[in-house]
């Protein structure tokens, strides 16, 4: 599992000044893309010299649209650390947190942040020994990013992927049934089994909602990478 390090900065002394925080939906560097009884997902966008500071109310993932670093810090710890983010990490944080955030450098920083509105989407898991352990952190970098590949996360009643196809590939229903949110990190067109498709553009989202049972297949001649976020529906009863 991806290493994640911000968690770690609310154990450093208190040395922020006192901030009161806003939800991202109040925030202006956030922009809701949707939002419906499962999710909320927001476009997020920081240009160089701007900064927010925000709470978080649920458990949520980071999805990376391009190469960037933040100054990023925890609720009365320092601003001093920097983070850098790759096009296409996949980052799980725990919610019921105040996040600091900073751009110091001269190009803009954009990623999408998906909001789980089920508490358990999480990272914690119960361990024979030791009791709840904190395990999901994100999905790691593809060993080679010039392939096809899935790579996927574990998070409880979800499970995210991160997703290339070179031309003709298909990526394959849900093994279990769930509802589905699709988020493009290159432009993609992916074609169905009924011939219908789907072309999204990097940094969209698109809720495809439960039941779907059509392989999707790159009919780009360039390589579509997305993420898919699955949401595990319970059996009634």
């Amino acid at each position: 599992m991806k290493s994640i390090l911000l968690p770690a900065l609310l154990l450093c002394p208190a040395f922020a000044v006192a901030q009161t925080a806003v939800d991202i939906a109040a925030d202006p560097h956030y922009h809701v893309l949707l939002e419906n009884d499962q999710v909320r997902v927001f476009a997020a966008t920081f240009s160089p010299t701007e900064k927010a500071y925000v709470r978080h109310e649920h458990n949520y993932l980071v999805v990376t649209l391009r190469d960037c670093e933040l100054v990023m810090w925890g609720k009365g710890t320092s601003a001093i650390q920097n983070f850098r983010f790759s096009r296409g990490d996949v980052s799980f944080f725990l919610g019921e947190q105040e996040e600091g955030i900073r751009n110091d450098r001269s190009t803009e920083c954009q990623y999408i942040t998906v909001e789980f509105l089920n508490p358990k989407v999480t990272g914690y898991r119960i361990q024979t020994d030791t009791g709840w352990s904190y395990i999901a952190g994100g999905i790691n970098a593809p060993a080679d990013p010039h392939v096809k590949f899935v790579d996927a996360v574990d998070l409880g009643a979800a499970a995210a992927q991160d997703v290339q196809l070179l031309a003709g590939d298909s990526f394959p229903p849900p093994a279990k049934p769930a509802a589905e949110l699709l988020i493009p990190i290159s432009d993609v067109d992916l074609r169905k089994l009924d011939d219908s498709h789907i072309r999204k553009s990097s940094g969209e989202a698109l809720w495809i909602g439960e039941g779907r049972k059509s392989e999707l297949t790159n009919a780009s001649n360039r390589p579509a990478r997305f993420v898919v976020v699955a949401l595990w529906i319970q059996p009634a009863g």
